[in-house]
């Protein structure tokens, strides 16, 4: 058992009674389910009147991603149609519970990548249709600045850069002190890494994106006919370079060439496109090495990523 885990069990879970969770979502509890899927917080699924709903609940008071994940649930349902939970009561610290606990509305059927094992090729392909028309209408919302969702556009930061750059120093920092990623990887980042901010400077304008779109964190519904993609969940929710947006769905494998296709009907590539996306990727893969130092995709697409970065600086 993790650290976390032990923390969930010992300072939530004896808390956990229909009395507490009816307090908490405002209505009568009958019972209660613990769901999968919660790696820092411990996630419920109870159901009131008929209505099935998800509690998260963190075992920290006042906890700012909790709160956060809140206010970022509340723009999404107000200014987009991508399908999300609606975001119904936030705990932050009333005493119910321990931490801090958002109550919202559960999304109808499993995890995409459970999911897929249900379905037949066609239905498989139409779930991925779907999620690139709906990356497609929810990017139509641009803004200006970088930053949460929830931030008024003179509290986002004006550089892209700025944002994002940080973002990558924190994990090849990380990586290093972890010991499970190559030196040689590392070095080599860092050594292009006061070159990346010319190939990164997009200007002003900046685009709504949900942020980190795999298949953990879109829900099917297969009892749909057809199946449907029913929502999204675990929402970051910046406003972004629209490449990062796509940069991650294309590693987890969410967004190939049909996808991009539909996407590119409605929005141009720009030239700097493939080059982002080795970027953000290059990111990523350090990442999940940490995470999965056994697996080699991770290291072998990190490789991959700085070959791209280092002709583009040598062509500068």
């Amino acid at each position: 058992m993790n650290v976390q885990e032990e923390l969930l069990r010992g300072r939530i879970d004896p808390h956990l009674t229909c009395e507490n969770l009816s307090r908490l979502t405002g209505a009568a509890v009958q019972g209660y389910e613990i769901l999968t899927g919660g790696c820092w917080n411990r996630v419920i699924g109870v159901r009131v009147d008929g209505t099935e709903l998800v509690l998260k609940i963190s075992p920290h008071e006042n906890d700012a991603n909790i709160i956060r994940e809140f206010r970022v649930l509340e723009v999404f349902a107000r200014v987009t149609e991508l399908p999300v939970p609606t975001p119904l009561r936030l705990d932050a610290a009333d005493g119910v519970l321990p931490g801090t606990a958002l109550v919202m509305t559960r999304l109808p059927g499993r995890v995409m990548h459970e999911a897929f094992g249900y379905l037949d090729r066609r239905a498989r392909r139409n779930i991925i249709d779907e999620i690139a028309e709906h990356v497609t209408a929810l990017h139509q919302v641009r803004g200006r600045g970088f930053g949460g969702v929830e931030l008024r556009e003179d509290e986002r930061m004006s550089s892209w850069p700025d944002f994002w750059l940080p973002r990558l120093d924190r994990v090849l920092d990380e990586a290093e002190k972890s010991g499970a990623v190559p030196q040689s990887l590392i070095d080599e980042s860092r050594r292009f890494r006061p070159h990346l901010r010319p190939f990164l400077d997009i200007g002003e304008h900046s685009t709504m994106t949900h942020y980190d779109i795999w298949a953990g964190n879109v829900m099917i519904d297969i009892d749909s006919d057809p199946p449907r993609v029913s929502g999204y969940i675990d929402i970051p929710g910046h406003f972004a370079d629209y490449a990062r947006e796509l940069s991650f769905a294309m590693l987890f494998g969410v967004a190939d060439r049909r996808f991009l296709e539909t996407y590119g009907t409605e929005h141009q590539f720009d030239e700097g496109f493939p080059l982002r996306v080795n970027i953000y990727n290059l990111r990523t893969n350090i990442k999940h090495i940490q995470m999965y130092p056994s697996q080699s995709i991770y290291r072998e697409g990190a490789a991959e990523n700085l070959q791209a970065i280092h002709r583009a600086v040598e062509r500068t």
